[in-house]
């Protein structure tokens, strides 16, 4: 009886088990999340991350607000965010794998049944067996500490590839919006393009019926609506792609509804970008790289501790019994303790030719340090320099197209008098609209600039850059 209730107690410590495994699950929820369905808690921490910190610097509500939803409901973003987690968890589970012993229990039992000779009876035979086993391999040469630091820093490389997706998707949402206010500009400049060569048609018209214009100039000035009209229905699809560009961005449906209300925000000078070497410490994807190199370098501590012997202790115990009841007595176990030293003799050299790849391998990732890292100074120095040249380009576009406004004016009242041809006016209509679509593009194009320096900088220039209110007091 006693015999019994102990193996009871063991079974329902199983079962007690095998819940807590269970309930130990991550909490992470097993489909996409749409934005409004995120949580206020996980919103806040989208909110204050380095990726979205860097939006309010730049003086526009509309598009922080957009950007902040589409760090919490792109599904390109959930997508590297579900596999940063996998990783992680994955990392946790090599510590007990590789560095603590494993220990497992188990109950077996089999039925048999023989016929009897010259008989309709059967024997049955009932036979149960438990079993503990226990197994511990001895980190003599530090192979499975460096099997589970380069599992934990492969983690933390896929963190940081979550920082740089979370970075980019705000940088993308935020040039998207950039592109659909441009897009709205554009169509509407269109639109007043077109009322103003309708009414140069409508002129040319009475004045043909008058016997004032020439045919040349009548067929002229309808050629002229119709590319305004083929201008319009152009600037309208381009409005509609911008829309579900950004739409799309943030896991939206892509109806092509969404329009931005506000305007592009007046950018003040460019902040400081810091010290060169600040950069590689707060570049996602550089840090990723760094980790990816450091894991690669314990790689090939493994490998080579692969060659060398291996020391694993086991240990197990059992007991037989015809019932159930019977299994469990701790007098009749077997106990069994081994301590094996196994080492490698010939594997076809696969074990040499992996040690050699592994060296190989830390030759790319440092390699690749490298060149992310040289690109990352590459971004921020271009978009330095484009910011000094995208601003004379604005400067210069808002002179041309003030100027090409007061000639236009001026050519609609002399050709309204009969002074200026309709050729001049038309050539002041197309120098008018050149100039107001290189000012629209050239802001357009300044604050996706800014945008991406701000990006490049790997979060912004006021939560990386130098402080220069810090400075000033030191």
């Amino acid at each position: 009886m006693r015999n019994g209730v102990r193996l009871w107690i063991g079974l329902g410590l199983m079962a007690a088990a095998g819940s807590c495994a269970g309930r130990n699950l991550p909490p992470e929820p097993d489909s996409y999340v749409a934005a409004d369905a995120i949580g206020a808690e996980r919103a806040a921490e989208l909110a204050a991350s380095p990726a979205a910190t860097w939006l309010d610097d730049l003086n526009s509500t509309e598009m922080s607000t957009l950007a902040r939803e589409a760090l919490a409901g792109s599904p390109d973003l959930q997508i590297v965010e579900a596999r940063y987690r996998a990783a992680r968890w994955r990392a946790r589970g090599a510590i007990g794998s590789n560095l603590l012993p494993s220990l497992s229990i188990g109950v077996d039992g089999t039925r048999t049944e023989e016929p009897i000779p010259n008989s309709d009876e059967r024997i049955r035979t009932e036979f149960m067996t438990s079993s503990v086993i226990a197994s511990w391999e001895i980190d003599l040469w530090g192979r499975l500490t460096a099997r589970t630091l380069a599992a934990d820093l492969s983690a933390d490389a896929a963190e940081e590839d979550l920082n740089g997706a979370r970075l980019s998707v705000a940088g993308q949402s935020s040039t998207a919006w950039v592109s659909l206010i441009e897009a709205q500009q554009l169509l509407a400049l269109a639109e007043e393009d077109l009322q103003t060569r309708e009414r140069a048609l409508d002129l040319t018209q009475r004045r043909y019926d008058a016997g004032i214009a020439t045919s040349l100039a009548l067929r002229t000035a309808r050629s002229q609506v119709a590319s305004a009209r083929a201008f319009e229905a152009q600037a309208q699809d381009f409005l509609l792609i911008a829309s579900r560009r950004l739409q799309e961005i943030m896991g939206r449906y892509p109806d092509g509804t969404l329009r931005a209300d506000g305007d592009l925000p007046q950018l003040a000078l460019i902040a400081a970008a810091g010290a060169p070497e600040d950069l590689l410490e707060r570049r996602p994807d550089v840090l990723a790289a760094e980790s990816r190199m450091r894991s690669a370098g314990f790689r090939i501590h493994e490998a080579r501790a692969n060659l060398l012997p291996r020391l694993t202790l086991r240990g197990s115990a059992g007991s037989t019994g015809e019932g159930i009841t019977d299994i469990d007595d701790s007098a009749n176990m077997v106990s069994n303790l081994v301590a094996g030293l196994t080492m490698p003799i010939f594997n076809g050299g696969a074990l040499l030719a992996e040690s050699r790849a592994t060296v190989n391998d830390r030759r790319a990732a440092a390699a690749e340090y490298v060149r992310t890292s040289i690109g990352a100074w590459r971004e921020v120095e271009a978009a330095i320099s484009a910011d000094q040249s995208l601003e004379v380009r604005e400067r210069e576009f808002a002179s041309a197209a003030e100027e090409a406004r007061a000639a236009q004016e001026l050519a609609e009242r002399e050709y309204s008098r009969g002074v200026a041809s309709l050729f001049e006016l038309i050539d002041a209509y197309t120098r008018r609209i050149d100039a107001e679509r290189g000012l629209i593009s050239a802001r357009a194009e300044r604050v996706s600039n800014r945008i991406a320096y701000h990006v490049a900088l790997g979060g912004g220039a006021r939560t990386g850059g130098i402080d220069r209110r810090q400075d000033a007091a030191r």
